[in-house]
């Protein structure tokens, strides 16, 4: 009797050990999402169409002190004023995320050419140009890549908007119109992926007729990721 009663007990403390563990698992997502931003403008959005997309994402207002456990992180570093420049340590975290296979997406509207380069930053492959303006105006997708089709009205915040370019192998992900620059770069290295804008995602308008919708970019994203499959 004695021992069925172990046994039993046994058997009970195991399945409630299990069953911790397993919550502990399943309570990180392989996505974080980092907004730095001093009005959120993009965090939530970002989130909210993750979610739309049937995943799930850790959100933090500063930047932890470990990156491990994720795969995939979205930085939101907002537009003057309200912006925030990486620090270097904070760079080299991500740098370090990045090379050890993480991908990363990472927006910002003085990250690119103005603010001080992180380690992180030559991962982008995007050369800035220009501290920019406020033209920020009609995002349009660029031929051949996961934006195709894609255009969007913006209305973000839009204050010296960093103008871009890619460095190859990287590419034009996203251009501004009608005064020409590009705005959203995209770079699949051999080890990693990433995306960098300088415009907010937050910012973007849905057209429903078109079928141009943040949850469809977010869709594109999360697919370029190897975090939703391609239909």
């Amino acid at each position: 009797m004695k021992q069925f009663t172990r046994t039993i007990f046994s058997f009970f403390l195991t399945f409630f050990v299990l069953m911790l563990m397993s919550d502990f698992v399943q309570a990180q997502s392989p996505i974080l999402i980092i907004n730095l931003d001093g009005n959120a403008n993009s965090g939530p959005v970002i989130e909210t169409a993750i979610v739309n997309n049937g995943l799930s994402a850790d959100y933090v207002t500063s930047f932890p002190t470990s990156l491990s456990g994720y795969s995939t992180i979205f930085v939101c570093l907002g537009v003057y004023n309200n912006n925030v420049a990486l620090s270097a340590t904070e760079g080299s975290d991500l740098a370090s995320f990045v090379n050890a296979g993480g991908s990363i997406y990472m927006e910002g509207g003085d990250t690119w050419a103005y603010d001080p380069a992180t380690l992180v930053h030559p991962l982008f492959n995007i050369n800035g140009l220009d501290d920019g303006s406020n033209d920020l105006s009609f995002i349009v997708g660029q031929a051949g890549t996961l934006s195709e089709g894609i255009s969007f009205n913006y209305y973000g915040d839009n204050s010296y908007i960093d103008q871009i370019e890619p460095i190859s192998p990287a590419v034009a992900l996203f251009g501004n119109t009608p005064t020409f620059y590009d705005c959203a770069v995209i770079h699949e290295a051999a080890a990693y992926k990433t995306i960098g804008a300088s415009f907010e995602f937050g910012g973007l308008e849905d057209d429903t007729i078109s079928g141009s919708t943040k949850n469809l970019l977010m869709e594109k994203y999360l697919q370029f990721f190897d975090l939703l499959a391609y239909n």
